[in-house]
């Protein structure tokens, strides 16, 4: 069978029945790694009785709808974060499916994105991003551009060159680091911490510069939104530090989709002033 000749959005829905599944298993990573269990063992099972999750009640989404939202055997509401990681990630990969097709170039950042998932779960928990996954990303991004490069693997990622994958790096973590200086500077305090610098710098190798400065402003935008959100409901301070590596890693995602596309966009009028079409 040519899979080039099926519709697109029939792997549209696969990709949103895959993710779900994916997600379910990412909300396990984001809740053991920070607890230095393992991710594999033991099997799913409900943390308030320990009971073992059959298969018939582990269907991501289905299943919680079915339960009511509550453990088969002891009842204890079931958090609604469980099935949302798997409708979030259901629908991260139907995005990257939808704006790359079945191509390798999709696969990639579907991968990226499952990283940035556990990063964004484990920083918006627990305040941290662990360095095994955005150290090794970096040269991961060099590789990928260096096989861009050389091959048509990945015709449309958005970094075609090794010299535009470090360049990346270096615009996309330093300037992160800019801002953890000058912030911790002028507020006195840490303002960022340096595990957004790492992330920020393996960003930059999949996003290139101007893609990297583009998410950096998309996520410092949406983290003043929500972070006004907070301080109208009045949760703020319950909160307290609000985490960038969140709105980083959507930063990103929005980058992947329509990254070249915005900064067109952005730049028309500036690109008219210039040609003096004003």
């Amino acid at each position: 069978m040519n899979l080039a000749l099926l519709p697109n959005e029939l792997f549209v829905v696969i990709a949103g029945l895959f993710g779900a599944a994916i997600g379910s298993f990412l909300h396990v990573c984001v809740w053991r790694i920070p607890h230095e269990q393992s991710v594999v063992t033991p099997g799913s099972h409900c943390p308030a009785c320990g009971h073992p999750i059959p298969w018939h009640d582990n269907i991501p989404l289905f299943s919680y709808l079915w339960l009511r939202g509550a453990c088969r055997f002891c009842h204890t509401r079931i958090p609604v974060r469980y099935p949302l990681y798997e409708l979030i990630t259901a629908l991260l990969f139907m995005g990257i499916v939808y704006r790359y097709h079945l191509t390798p170039t999709a696969l990639l950042y579907l991968g990226v994105v499952c990283n940035l998932i556990i990063a964004a779960g484990i920083d918006w928990d627990y305040q941290y991003i662990p360095d095994f996954l955005s150290l090794p990303m970096i040269p991961l991004s060099l590789a990928v551009a260096a096989v861009a490069q050389w091959t048509l693997w990945f015709p449309t990622a958005l970094v075609q060159t090794v010299p535009g994958a470090a360049l990346g790096v270096l615009v996309g973590g330093g300037t992160i680091w800019l801002i953890r200086i000058l912030g911790s500077w002028f507020f006195r305090q840490e303002a960022m911490g340096f595990g957004d610098v790492k992330l920020m710098g393996f960003l930059g190798g999949f996003l290139g510069w101007p893609n990297s400065l583009l998410c950096i402003f998309l996520a410092a935008f949406l983290g003043s939104i929500v972070g006004m959100g907070f301080k109208m409901a009045g949760k703020l301070e319950k909160y307290g530090h609000i985490p960038f590596g969140p709105y980083l890693a959507l930063g990103a995602y929005l980058c992947f989709l329509y990254g070249p596309e915005i900064i067109v966009w952005y730049t028309r009028p500036l690109a008219a002033l210039t040609n003096g079409e004003y």
